[in-house]
Parts: structure tokens; sequence; C-alpha cells
């Protein structure tokens, strides 16, 4: 149980960087549309590597089409993205969401030792499952994607979210990224 509170814990910050501001603003352009959350090209990643914000956004398609890339950051003691699309100024009113991908702590006894404890917010979810995952609701914005040594987050801030089904999109999107 210490452990998912640790998990929780890095999301929460996570969120908390991105919506105080402390990080490097990148102004975007618009993602283009793609076919589909599913149909984005294979990157080749290197063992360990994650996705860039624009490799993300590739995969994600749909989800961020129209919406520039209005925050990226790393997280302190890590290199891996933390992305933010937003259609507005962001202020938590408009549509946005983030993504980020990083090491963790979860193993493959873990993960299994989670598996239909829903009230450890695990959500059941076959195509997490055929990737060696567990998706893990945080709170209504907010949902974890674990693998053993790795991790997917993506949520959004305010009230103009996404529904589960689009943030279990997003998670397995970028997800397969690291499984290719």
């Amino acid at each position: 149980m210490g452990e998912m509170r640790f998990r929780v814990g890095m999301v929460a910050a996570a969120t908390a960087v991105l919506v105080s501001g402390c990080s490097t603003v990148t102004s975007g352009t618009p993602v283009a549309e793609s076919e589909g959350s599913d149909g984005g090209a294979a990157v080749a990643l290197s063992a360990g590597e994650a996705p860039d914000c624009a490799t993300m956004a590739g995969a994600l398609g749909g989800l961020v089409a129209g919406m520039p890339l209005a925050n990226q950051t790393t997280l302190p003691g890590s290199t891996d993205p933390l992305c933010l699309w937003s259609d507005g100024d962001f202020t938590g009113t408009q549509r946005n969401l983030f993504v980020s991908v990083k090491a963790n702590g979860f193993t493959e006894a873990m993960l299994e030792a989670s598996r239909g404890k829903t009230s450890l917010g695990v959500v059941d979810e076959p195509r997490a499952d055929a990737l060696g995952g567990l998706v893990i609701k945080v709170n209504d914005t907010v949902y974890t994607l674990t693998m053993a040594g790795r991790s997917v987050d993506a949520g959004s801030h305010g009230s103009q979210g996404y529904t589960e089904s689009e943030y279990i999109d997003a998670l397995v999107s970028v997800a397969r990224l690291l499984t290719e």
C-alpha cells in the first residue's frame, strides 16, 4: 500500500508542476490530426527511452488534435518529458491533456498482486493486460497505466476533462510506443 501512495503522490506532483507553470514553456503549433490514436506510425525507441512530446502527440492522434503543446517539463531527477496540450490559455477551464512516461518501482509481482483490487482504483482493461500492465484510476481526471519498471500517466486539469475511456485510450496509445 505504501508503494501505491508513493505512486499517487508522484502523479499529484506531476500535475502540480504542470499547473504551477514551473517549467520550460514550449509554444507549439497545433498537432496535426491523425487517423486516430491507434493509427500512429511506429517509432523505434531504445531500451528505457521515453518518447518525446511530438512522438506522444502522434500516438495520441485525435485526443490532442488541434491543441498546441502548451507546456513541456521534466520532474526532478528524470529526463522523461511531461507534456501538456491545451486548446487555450491554460487556466483549467479549457480542454487539456497531460501525459508523462517515467520509470517506476512496480515489479511484475506487485502488478499481479494488485489485479482485481478495485479498492485500489484498479480499472479492468484488457488492452493494458495485453501490454503486461495495469490501469489505476487516481481520481476522475488522472489515470496511470503501470507496467513493470515503466508507467504512463494521463490526465487533465479542471472540469473540461476527458471520459475514462479517452484517458485509457491515451494511456494505451503511449504505452504501445514503449513495447514496440
